[in-house]
């Protein structure tokens, strides 16, 4: 039998590793067999367990330790998003694709928000509102606190995947938030749209806030129209 070149072995190491973490029923923050024992068990050298360690680790299934041991990683998806992004910023239509689906995403948080109607929650969204108006009194640009705000809303939802596919995304779009944002009366007319749409949510009048949030992503849309 031939003997596979060193990546694919790598390849083959981890699926096998994952299978142990099924197979064993493992959760975030239990702890797997050592280096060493993952040598002697599957009968491949330090440098492929170690190359399969490091895949596994870049892409969030576990994390190494230095001098405790290797542990199974909470489920994220961000590693794995975050390594197609560079791409992505250097194609304009994928971000445009992107821009479409924060719109689709943003809509869509909105109506889990109002289906959920967690009022913790709901005044998480107040909070951080306010957070925005005093920054907008001082005569200061509210770029921190109108992120922190749509992350409320995400968090709002109470799905985690939705609040990480959010995550990935915003990163992109902070040259869109800095015009968007770029003048004190942009950041009044923003924190009132936020007014506007925590009210419908506590309504729980679905349409009203899904046409508040339209009317919040206007420039969004401009862009994506180029």
């Amino acid at each position: 039998m031939e003997i596979p070149e060193r990546m694919n072995l790598s390849q083959i190491v981890s699926e096998r590793i994952k299978g142990y973490i099924l197979d064993n029923e493992l959760k975030a923050g239990d702890k797997l067999p050592s280096e060493k024992q993952l040598i002697e068990s599957l009968g491949v050298s330090r440098t492929v367990v170690r190359e399969a360690l490091k895949s596994l680790e870049t892409v969030g299934f576990i994390k190494i330790k230095t001098g405790d041991g290797i542990y199974v990683d909470g489920l994220s998806l961000k590693p794995v998003l975050d390594q197609v992004s560079f791409r992505w910023k250097q194609d304009d239509r994928r971000m445009r694709e992107l821009l479409a689906t924060r719109r689709i995403l943003e809509l869509g948080a909105v109506e889990m928000a109002i289906e959920r109607y967690d009022l913790e929650a709901i005044e998480l969204l107040e909070s951080r509102n306010r957070e925005m108006a005093a920054k907008i009194e001082k005569g200061e640009l509210p770029m921190e606190e109108d992120l922190q705000f749509h992350r409320a809303l995400f968090r709002a939802t109470g799905n985690e995947t939705f609040f990480e596919l959010s995550e990935v995304l915003t990163d992109f779009f902070t040259n869109i938030r800095k015009l968007h944002l770029g003048k004190v009366e942009d950041s009044k007319k923003s924190w009132l749209e936020h007014c506007n749409l925590i009210r419908a949510i506590r309504e729980k009048n679905t349409a009203g806030a899904k046409q508040e949030m339209e009317k919040h992503l206007k420039p969004l849309l401009r862009y994506m129209k180029g």
